[in-house]
């Protein structure tokens, strides 16, 4: 930073990314549903999560909300700061950590891997398209999605420094990698122990679930969510299961009189 102006307002594009980044979809549909994404499933609050538990186009729909959300406060900033020069790649970077760290989710949020992609696509679809093969190439020789934000993340901040010029802001963007490593440690974790998902769950979930024995505990899971899903709102007392009281006898309404008497 040359200035307190510049520091100043990485401050304000930061506060702008890290804010955008807060708003988690994901979770708020689960919520909606009455049950918390990070708590069924991969226990990821992101589309790939969401797509198991609530179908593709629920996924697919977090998934360009959170691209959206990225892609936003990236253009957003750098039209509010067009003197900071970095203003871009800071609100980015704020906004992937926003999404990972949300202090409105108690700091457990989603892994960034829309929301990279979505900050990338901010600073050109010809950088979008180099990263995203640079994705598809992880994606065909590891075949586990967990690999792409982290190959990703570190090959664009390199690739943006040489090619803007600026490693001021490529070193920002890059400051998002070691974070992304330690969302999906548990993702690598699993596997070696054989139970993570490959890329092939997109076109065969139950052969998926069938080779890491999870096909049980997503069945559970799955019935647990319709079961929240049909029970009744108890905030509506419209919906309240109260047991039809039979009539009164002639003594119990001669009863009342008397009471209604004495009153």
């Amino acid at each position: 930073m040359k200035n307190g102006k510049d520091l100043a307002q990485a401050i304000a594009c930061a506060g702008v990314g890290y804010a955008l980044g807060n708003i988690n979809p994901a979770y708020l549909i689960s919520t909606y549903h009455g049950y918390d994404v990070r708590r069924m499933g991969s226990g990821n609050a992101g589309g790939t999560n969401i797509m198991m538990l609530e179908g593709k186009l629920a996924g697919i729909s977090v998934m360009a909300f959170d691209i959206g959300k990225a892609t936003l406060s990236v253009k957003l900033c750098q039209k509010a700061f067009p003197g900071f020069k970095s203003s871009g790649e800071t609100a980015g970077a704020a906004c992937i950590l926003g999404h990972m760290f949300p202090a409105a989710m108690g700091f457990r949020g989603g892994k960034g891997l829309a929301c990279l992609g979505g900050t990338i696509i901010a600073f050109g679809f010809k950088d979008f398209a180099v990263s995203l093969g640079v994705a598809v190439s992880v994606l065909l020789t590891t075949r586990y999605l967990c690999f792409v934000p982290i190959c990703t993340s570190a090959f664009y901040s390199l690739y943006h420094g040489i090619k803007s010029g600026n490693w001021q802001g490529a070193k920002i963007l890059g400051s998002v990698v070691p974070p992304i490593i330690i969302k999906h440690l548990g993702n690598i974790k699993r596997i070696f122990e054989g139970k993570e998902f490959r890329v092939d769950y997109l076109w065969d979930a139950v052969g998926e679930l069938e080779r890491t024995g999870l096909k049980d505990a997503a069945e559970e899971t799955l019935s647990k969510i319709r079961s929240l899903k049909e029970a009744p709102n108890m905030s509506d007392p419209s919906e309240w299961d109260t047991p039809d009281l039979p009539d009164k006898t002639e003594d119990e309404k001669d009863d009342d009189k008397d009471d209604d008497k004495n009153h």
